[in-house]
């Protein structure tokens, strides 16, 4: 035993006594085995920080319950990804079906007008299929708030201040005013008597730049227009759809179109456009933005033209 103690502490003072010529190669190997453990610790996985939201492995990656090794999961999104909201399809549209040229329904019973061409023009755009409905005037936007359908192309005008639940496209067709006379007449809206309807935007326009000695008023569209006929007015001043309907009427051969169409927005308004839903203001612009296309390309103006004697748009 005393031999065995000799030795030991003799090796030991031997390896003291050596230990500047040996530390360099003491520090090299410290290193080495210190790598070789944060190595492993990475390989399997099992390097884990315990952070307040839960045990996170040193690359970031959550562990696993029960410390088990989790597969290396899919790169993922560090922020939720923008994703665009469906569009109905089909596309549900209401209309009147009452108001020619824009919307009627024709001898077979389909739905037929300018309006009605637009919708099915909008949905090619917006790539749905369009889905067409006839509803009573007074149902219309009811029906809308109700979800019965999407949106309503039916000569809405465009108010200054839409209703909460009620959100408008931006106008297809402008909002514009004639004037009429008799076949072969010389009257021009700056000389002689204007029949217009009272309380009218119409009526409004007129005495803004015209003397009220020169306006008689009357108390709806028919009334104005037989005052024309039986020539008790010079000319008539009226909304230019209603009036060309008029005229094409035979009770009007009297009668005819002059000058060109009036526009102006601070009597008549911004013009018409379709009704939707304003909580999807995700279909409100998507219409906007196939308006702007079909309008850009002429396609409303020649759709337009196949119905009527002048351009709204």
């Amino acid at each position: 035993m005393g031999k065995i103690a000799g030795a030991w502490v003799s090796a030991t003072v031997r390896w003291v006594v050596t230990w500047p010529h040996r530390r360099r190669s003491a520090f090299l190997l410290a290193a080495i085995v210190w790598a070789l453990g944060v190595a492993g610790s990475r390989i399997d996985g099992m390097a884990i920080m315990n952070l307040p939201y839960g045990p996170v492995l040193a690359d970031g990656i959550p562990s696993t319950p029960a410390g088990t090794i989790a597969p290396f999961p899919a790169p993922q999104r560090t922020s939720p990804a923008h994703t665009v909201p469906d569009l109905p399809d089909p596309l549900r549209v209401a209309t009147e079906g009452d108001y020619p040229p824009f919307n009627f329904v024709d001898a077979t019973g389909a739905l037929r007008g300018l309006e009605v061409d637009l919708a099915y023009a909008v949905c090619a755009e917006l790539k749905v299929t369009c889905e067409i409905v006839g509803r009573p005037w007074d149902q219309l936007l009811p029906g809308l708030a109700a979800s019965d359908y999407d949106l309503v192309a039916a000569s809405l005008r465009i108010p200054a201040a839409t209703p909460n639940s009620i959100a408008f496209s931006q106008p297809y067709f402008r909002s514009a005013a004639a004037y009429a006379t008799r076949k072969g007449g010389n009257a021009t809206p700056a000389a002689g008597i204007i029949g217009v309807e009272a309380g009218t935007r119409m009526a409004a326009y007129l005495r803004a730049d015209n003397d009220e000695k020169r306006i008689q008023t009357y108390p709806d569209a028919i009334a104005t227009y037989q005052a024309l006929s039986d020539g008790e007015v010079s000319m008539i001043f009226d909304e230019a759809v209603r009036l060309n309907r008029w005229l094409n009427d035979p009770s009007a051969e009297c009668c005819e179109m002059s000058g060109g169409l009036v526009y102006d927005s601070a009597f008549f308004g911004p013009g018409v456009g379709f009704a939707m839903r304003s909580e999807d203001f995700h279909l409100t612009s998507r219409v906007n933005q196939a308006l702007s296309r079909l309008a850009a390309e002429g396609r409303i103006a020649e759709m337009s033209d196949r119905y009527l004697p002048f351009a709204l748009n």
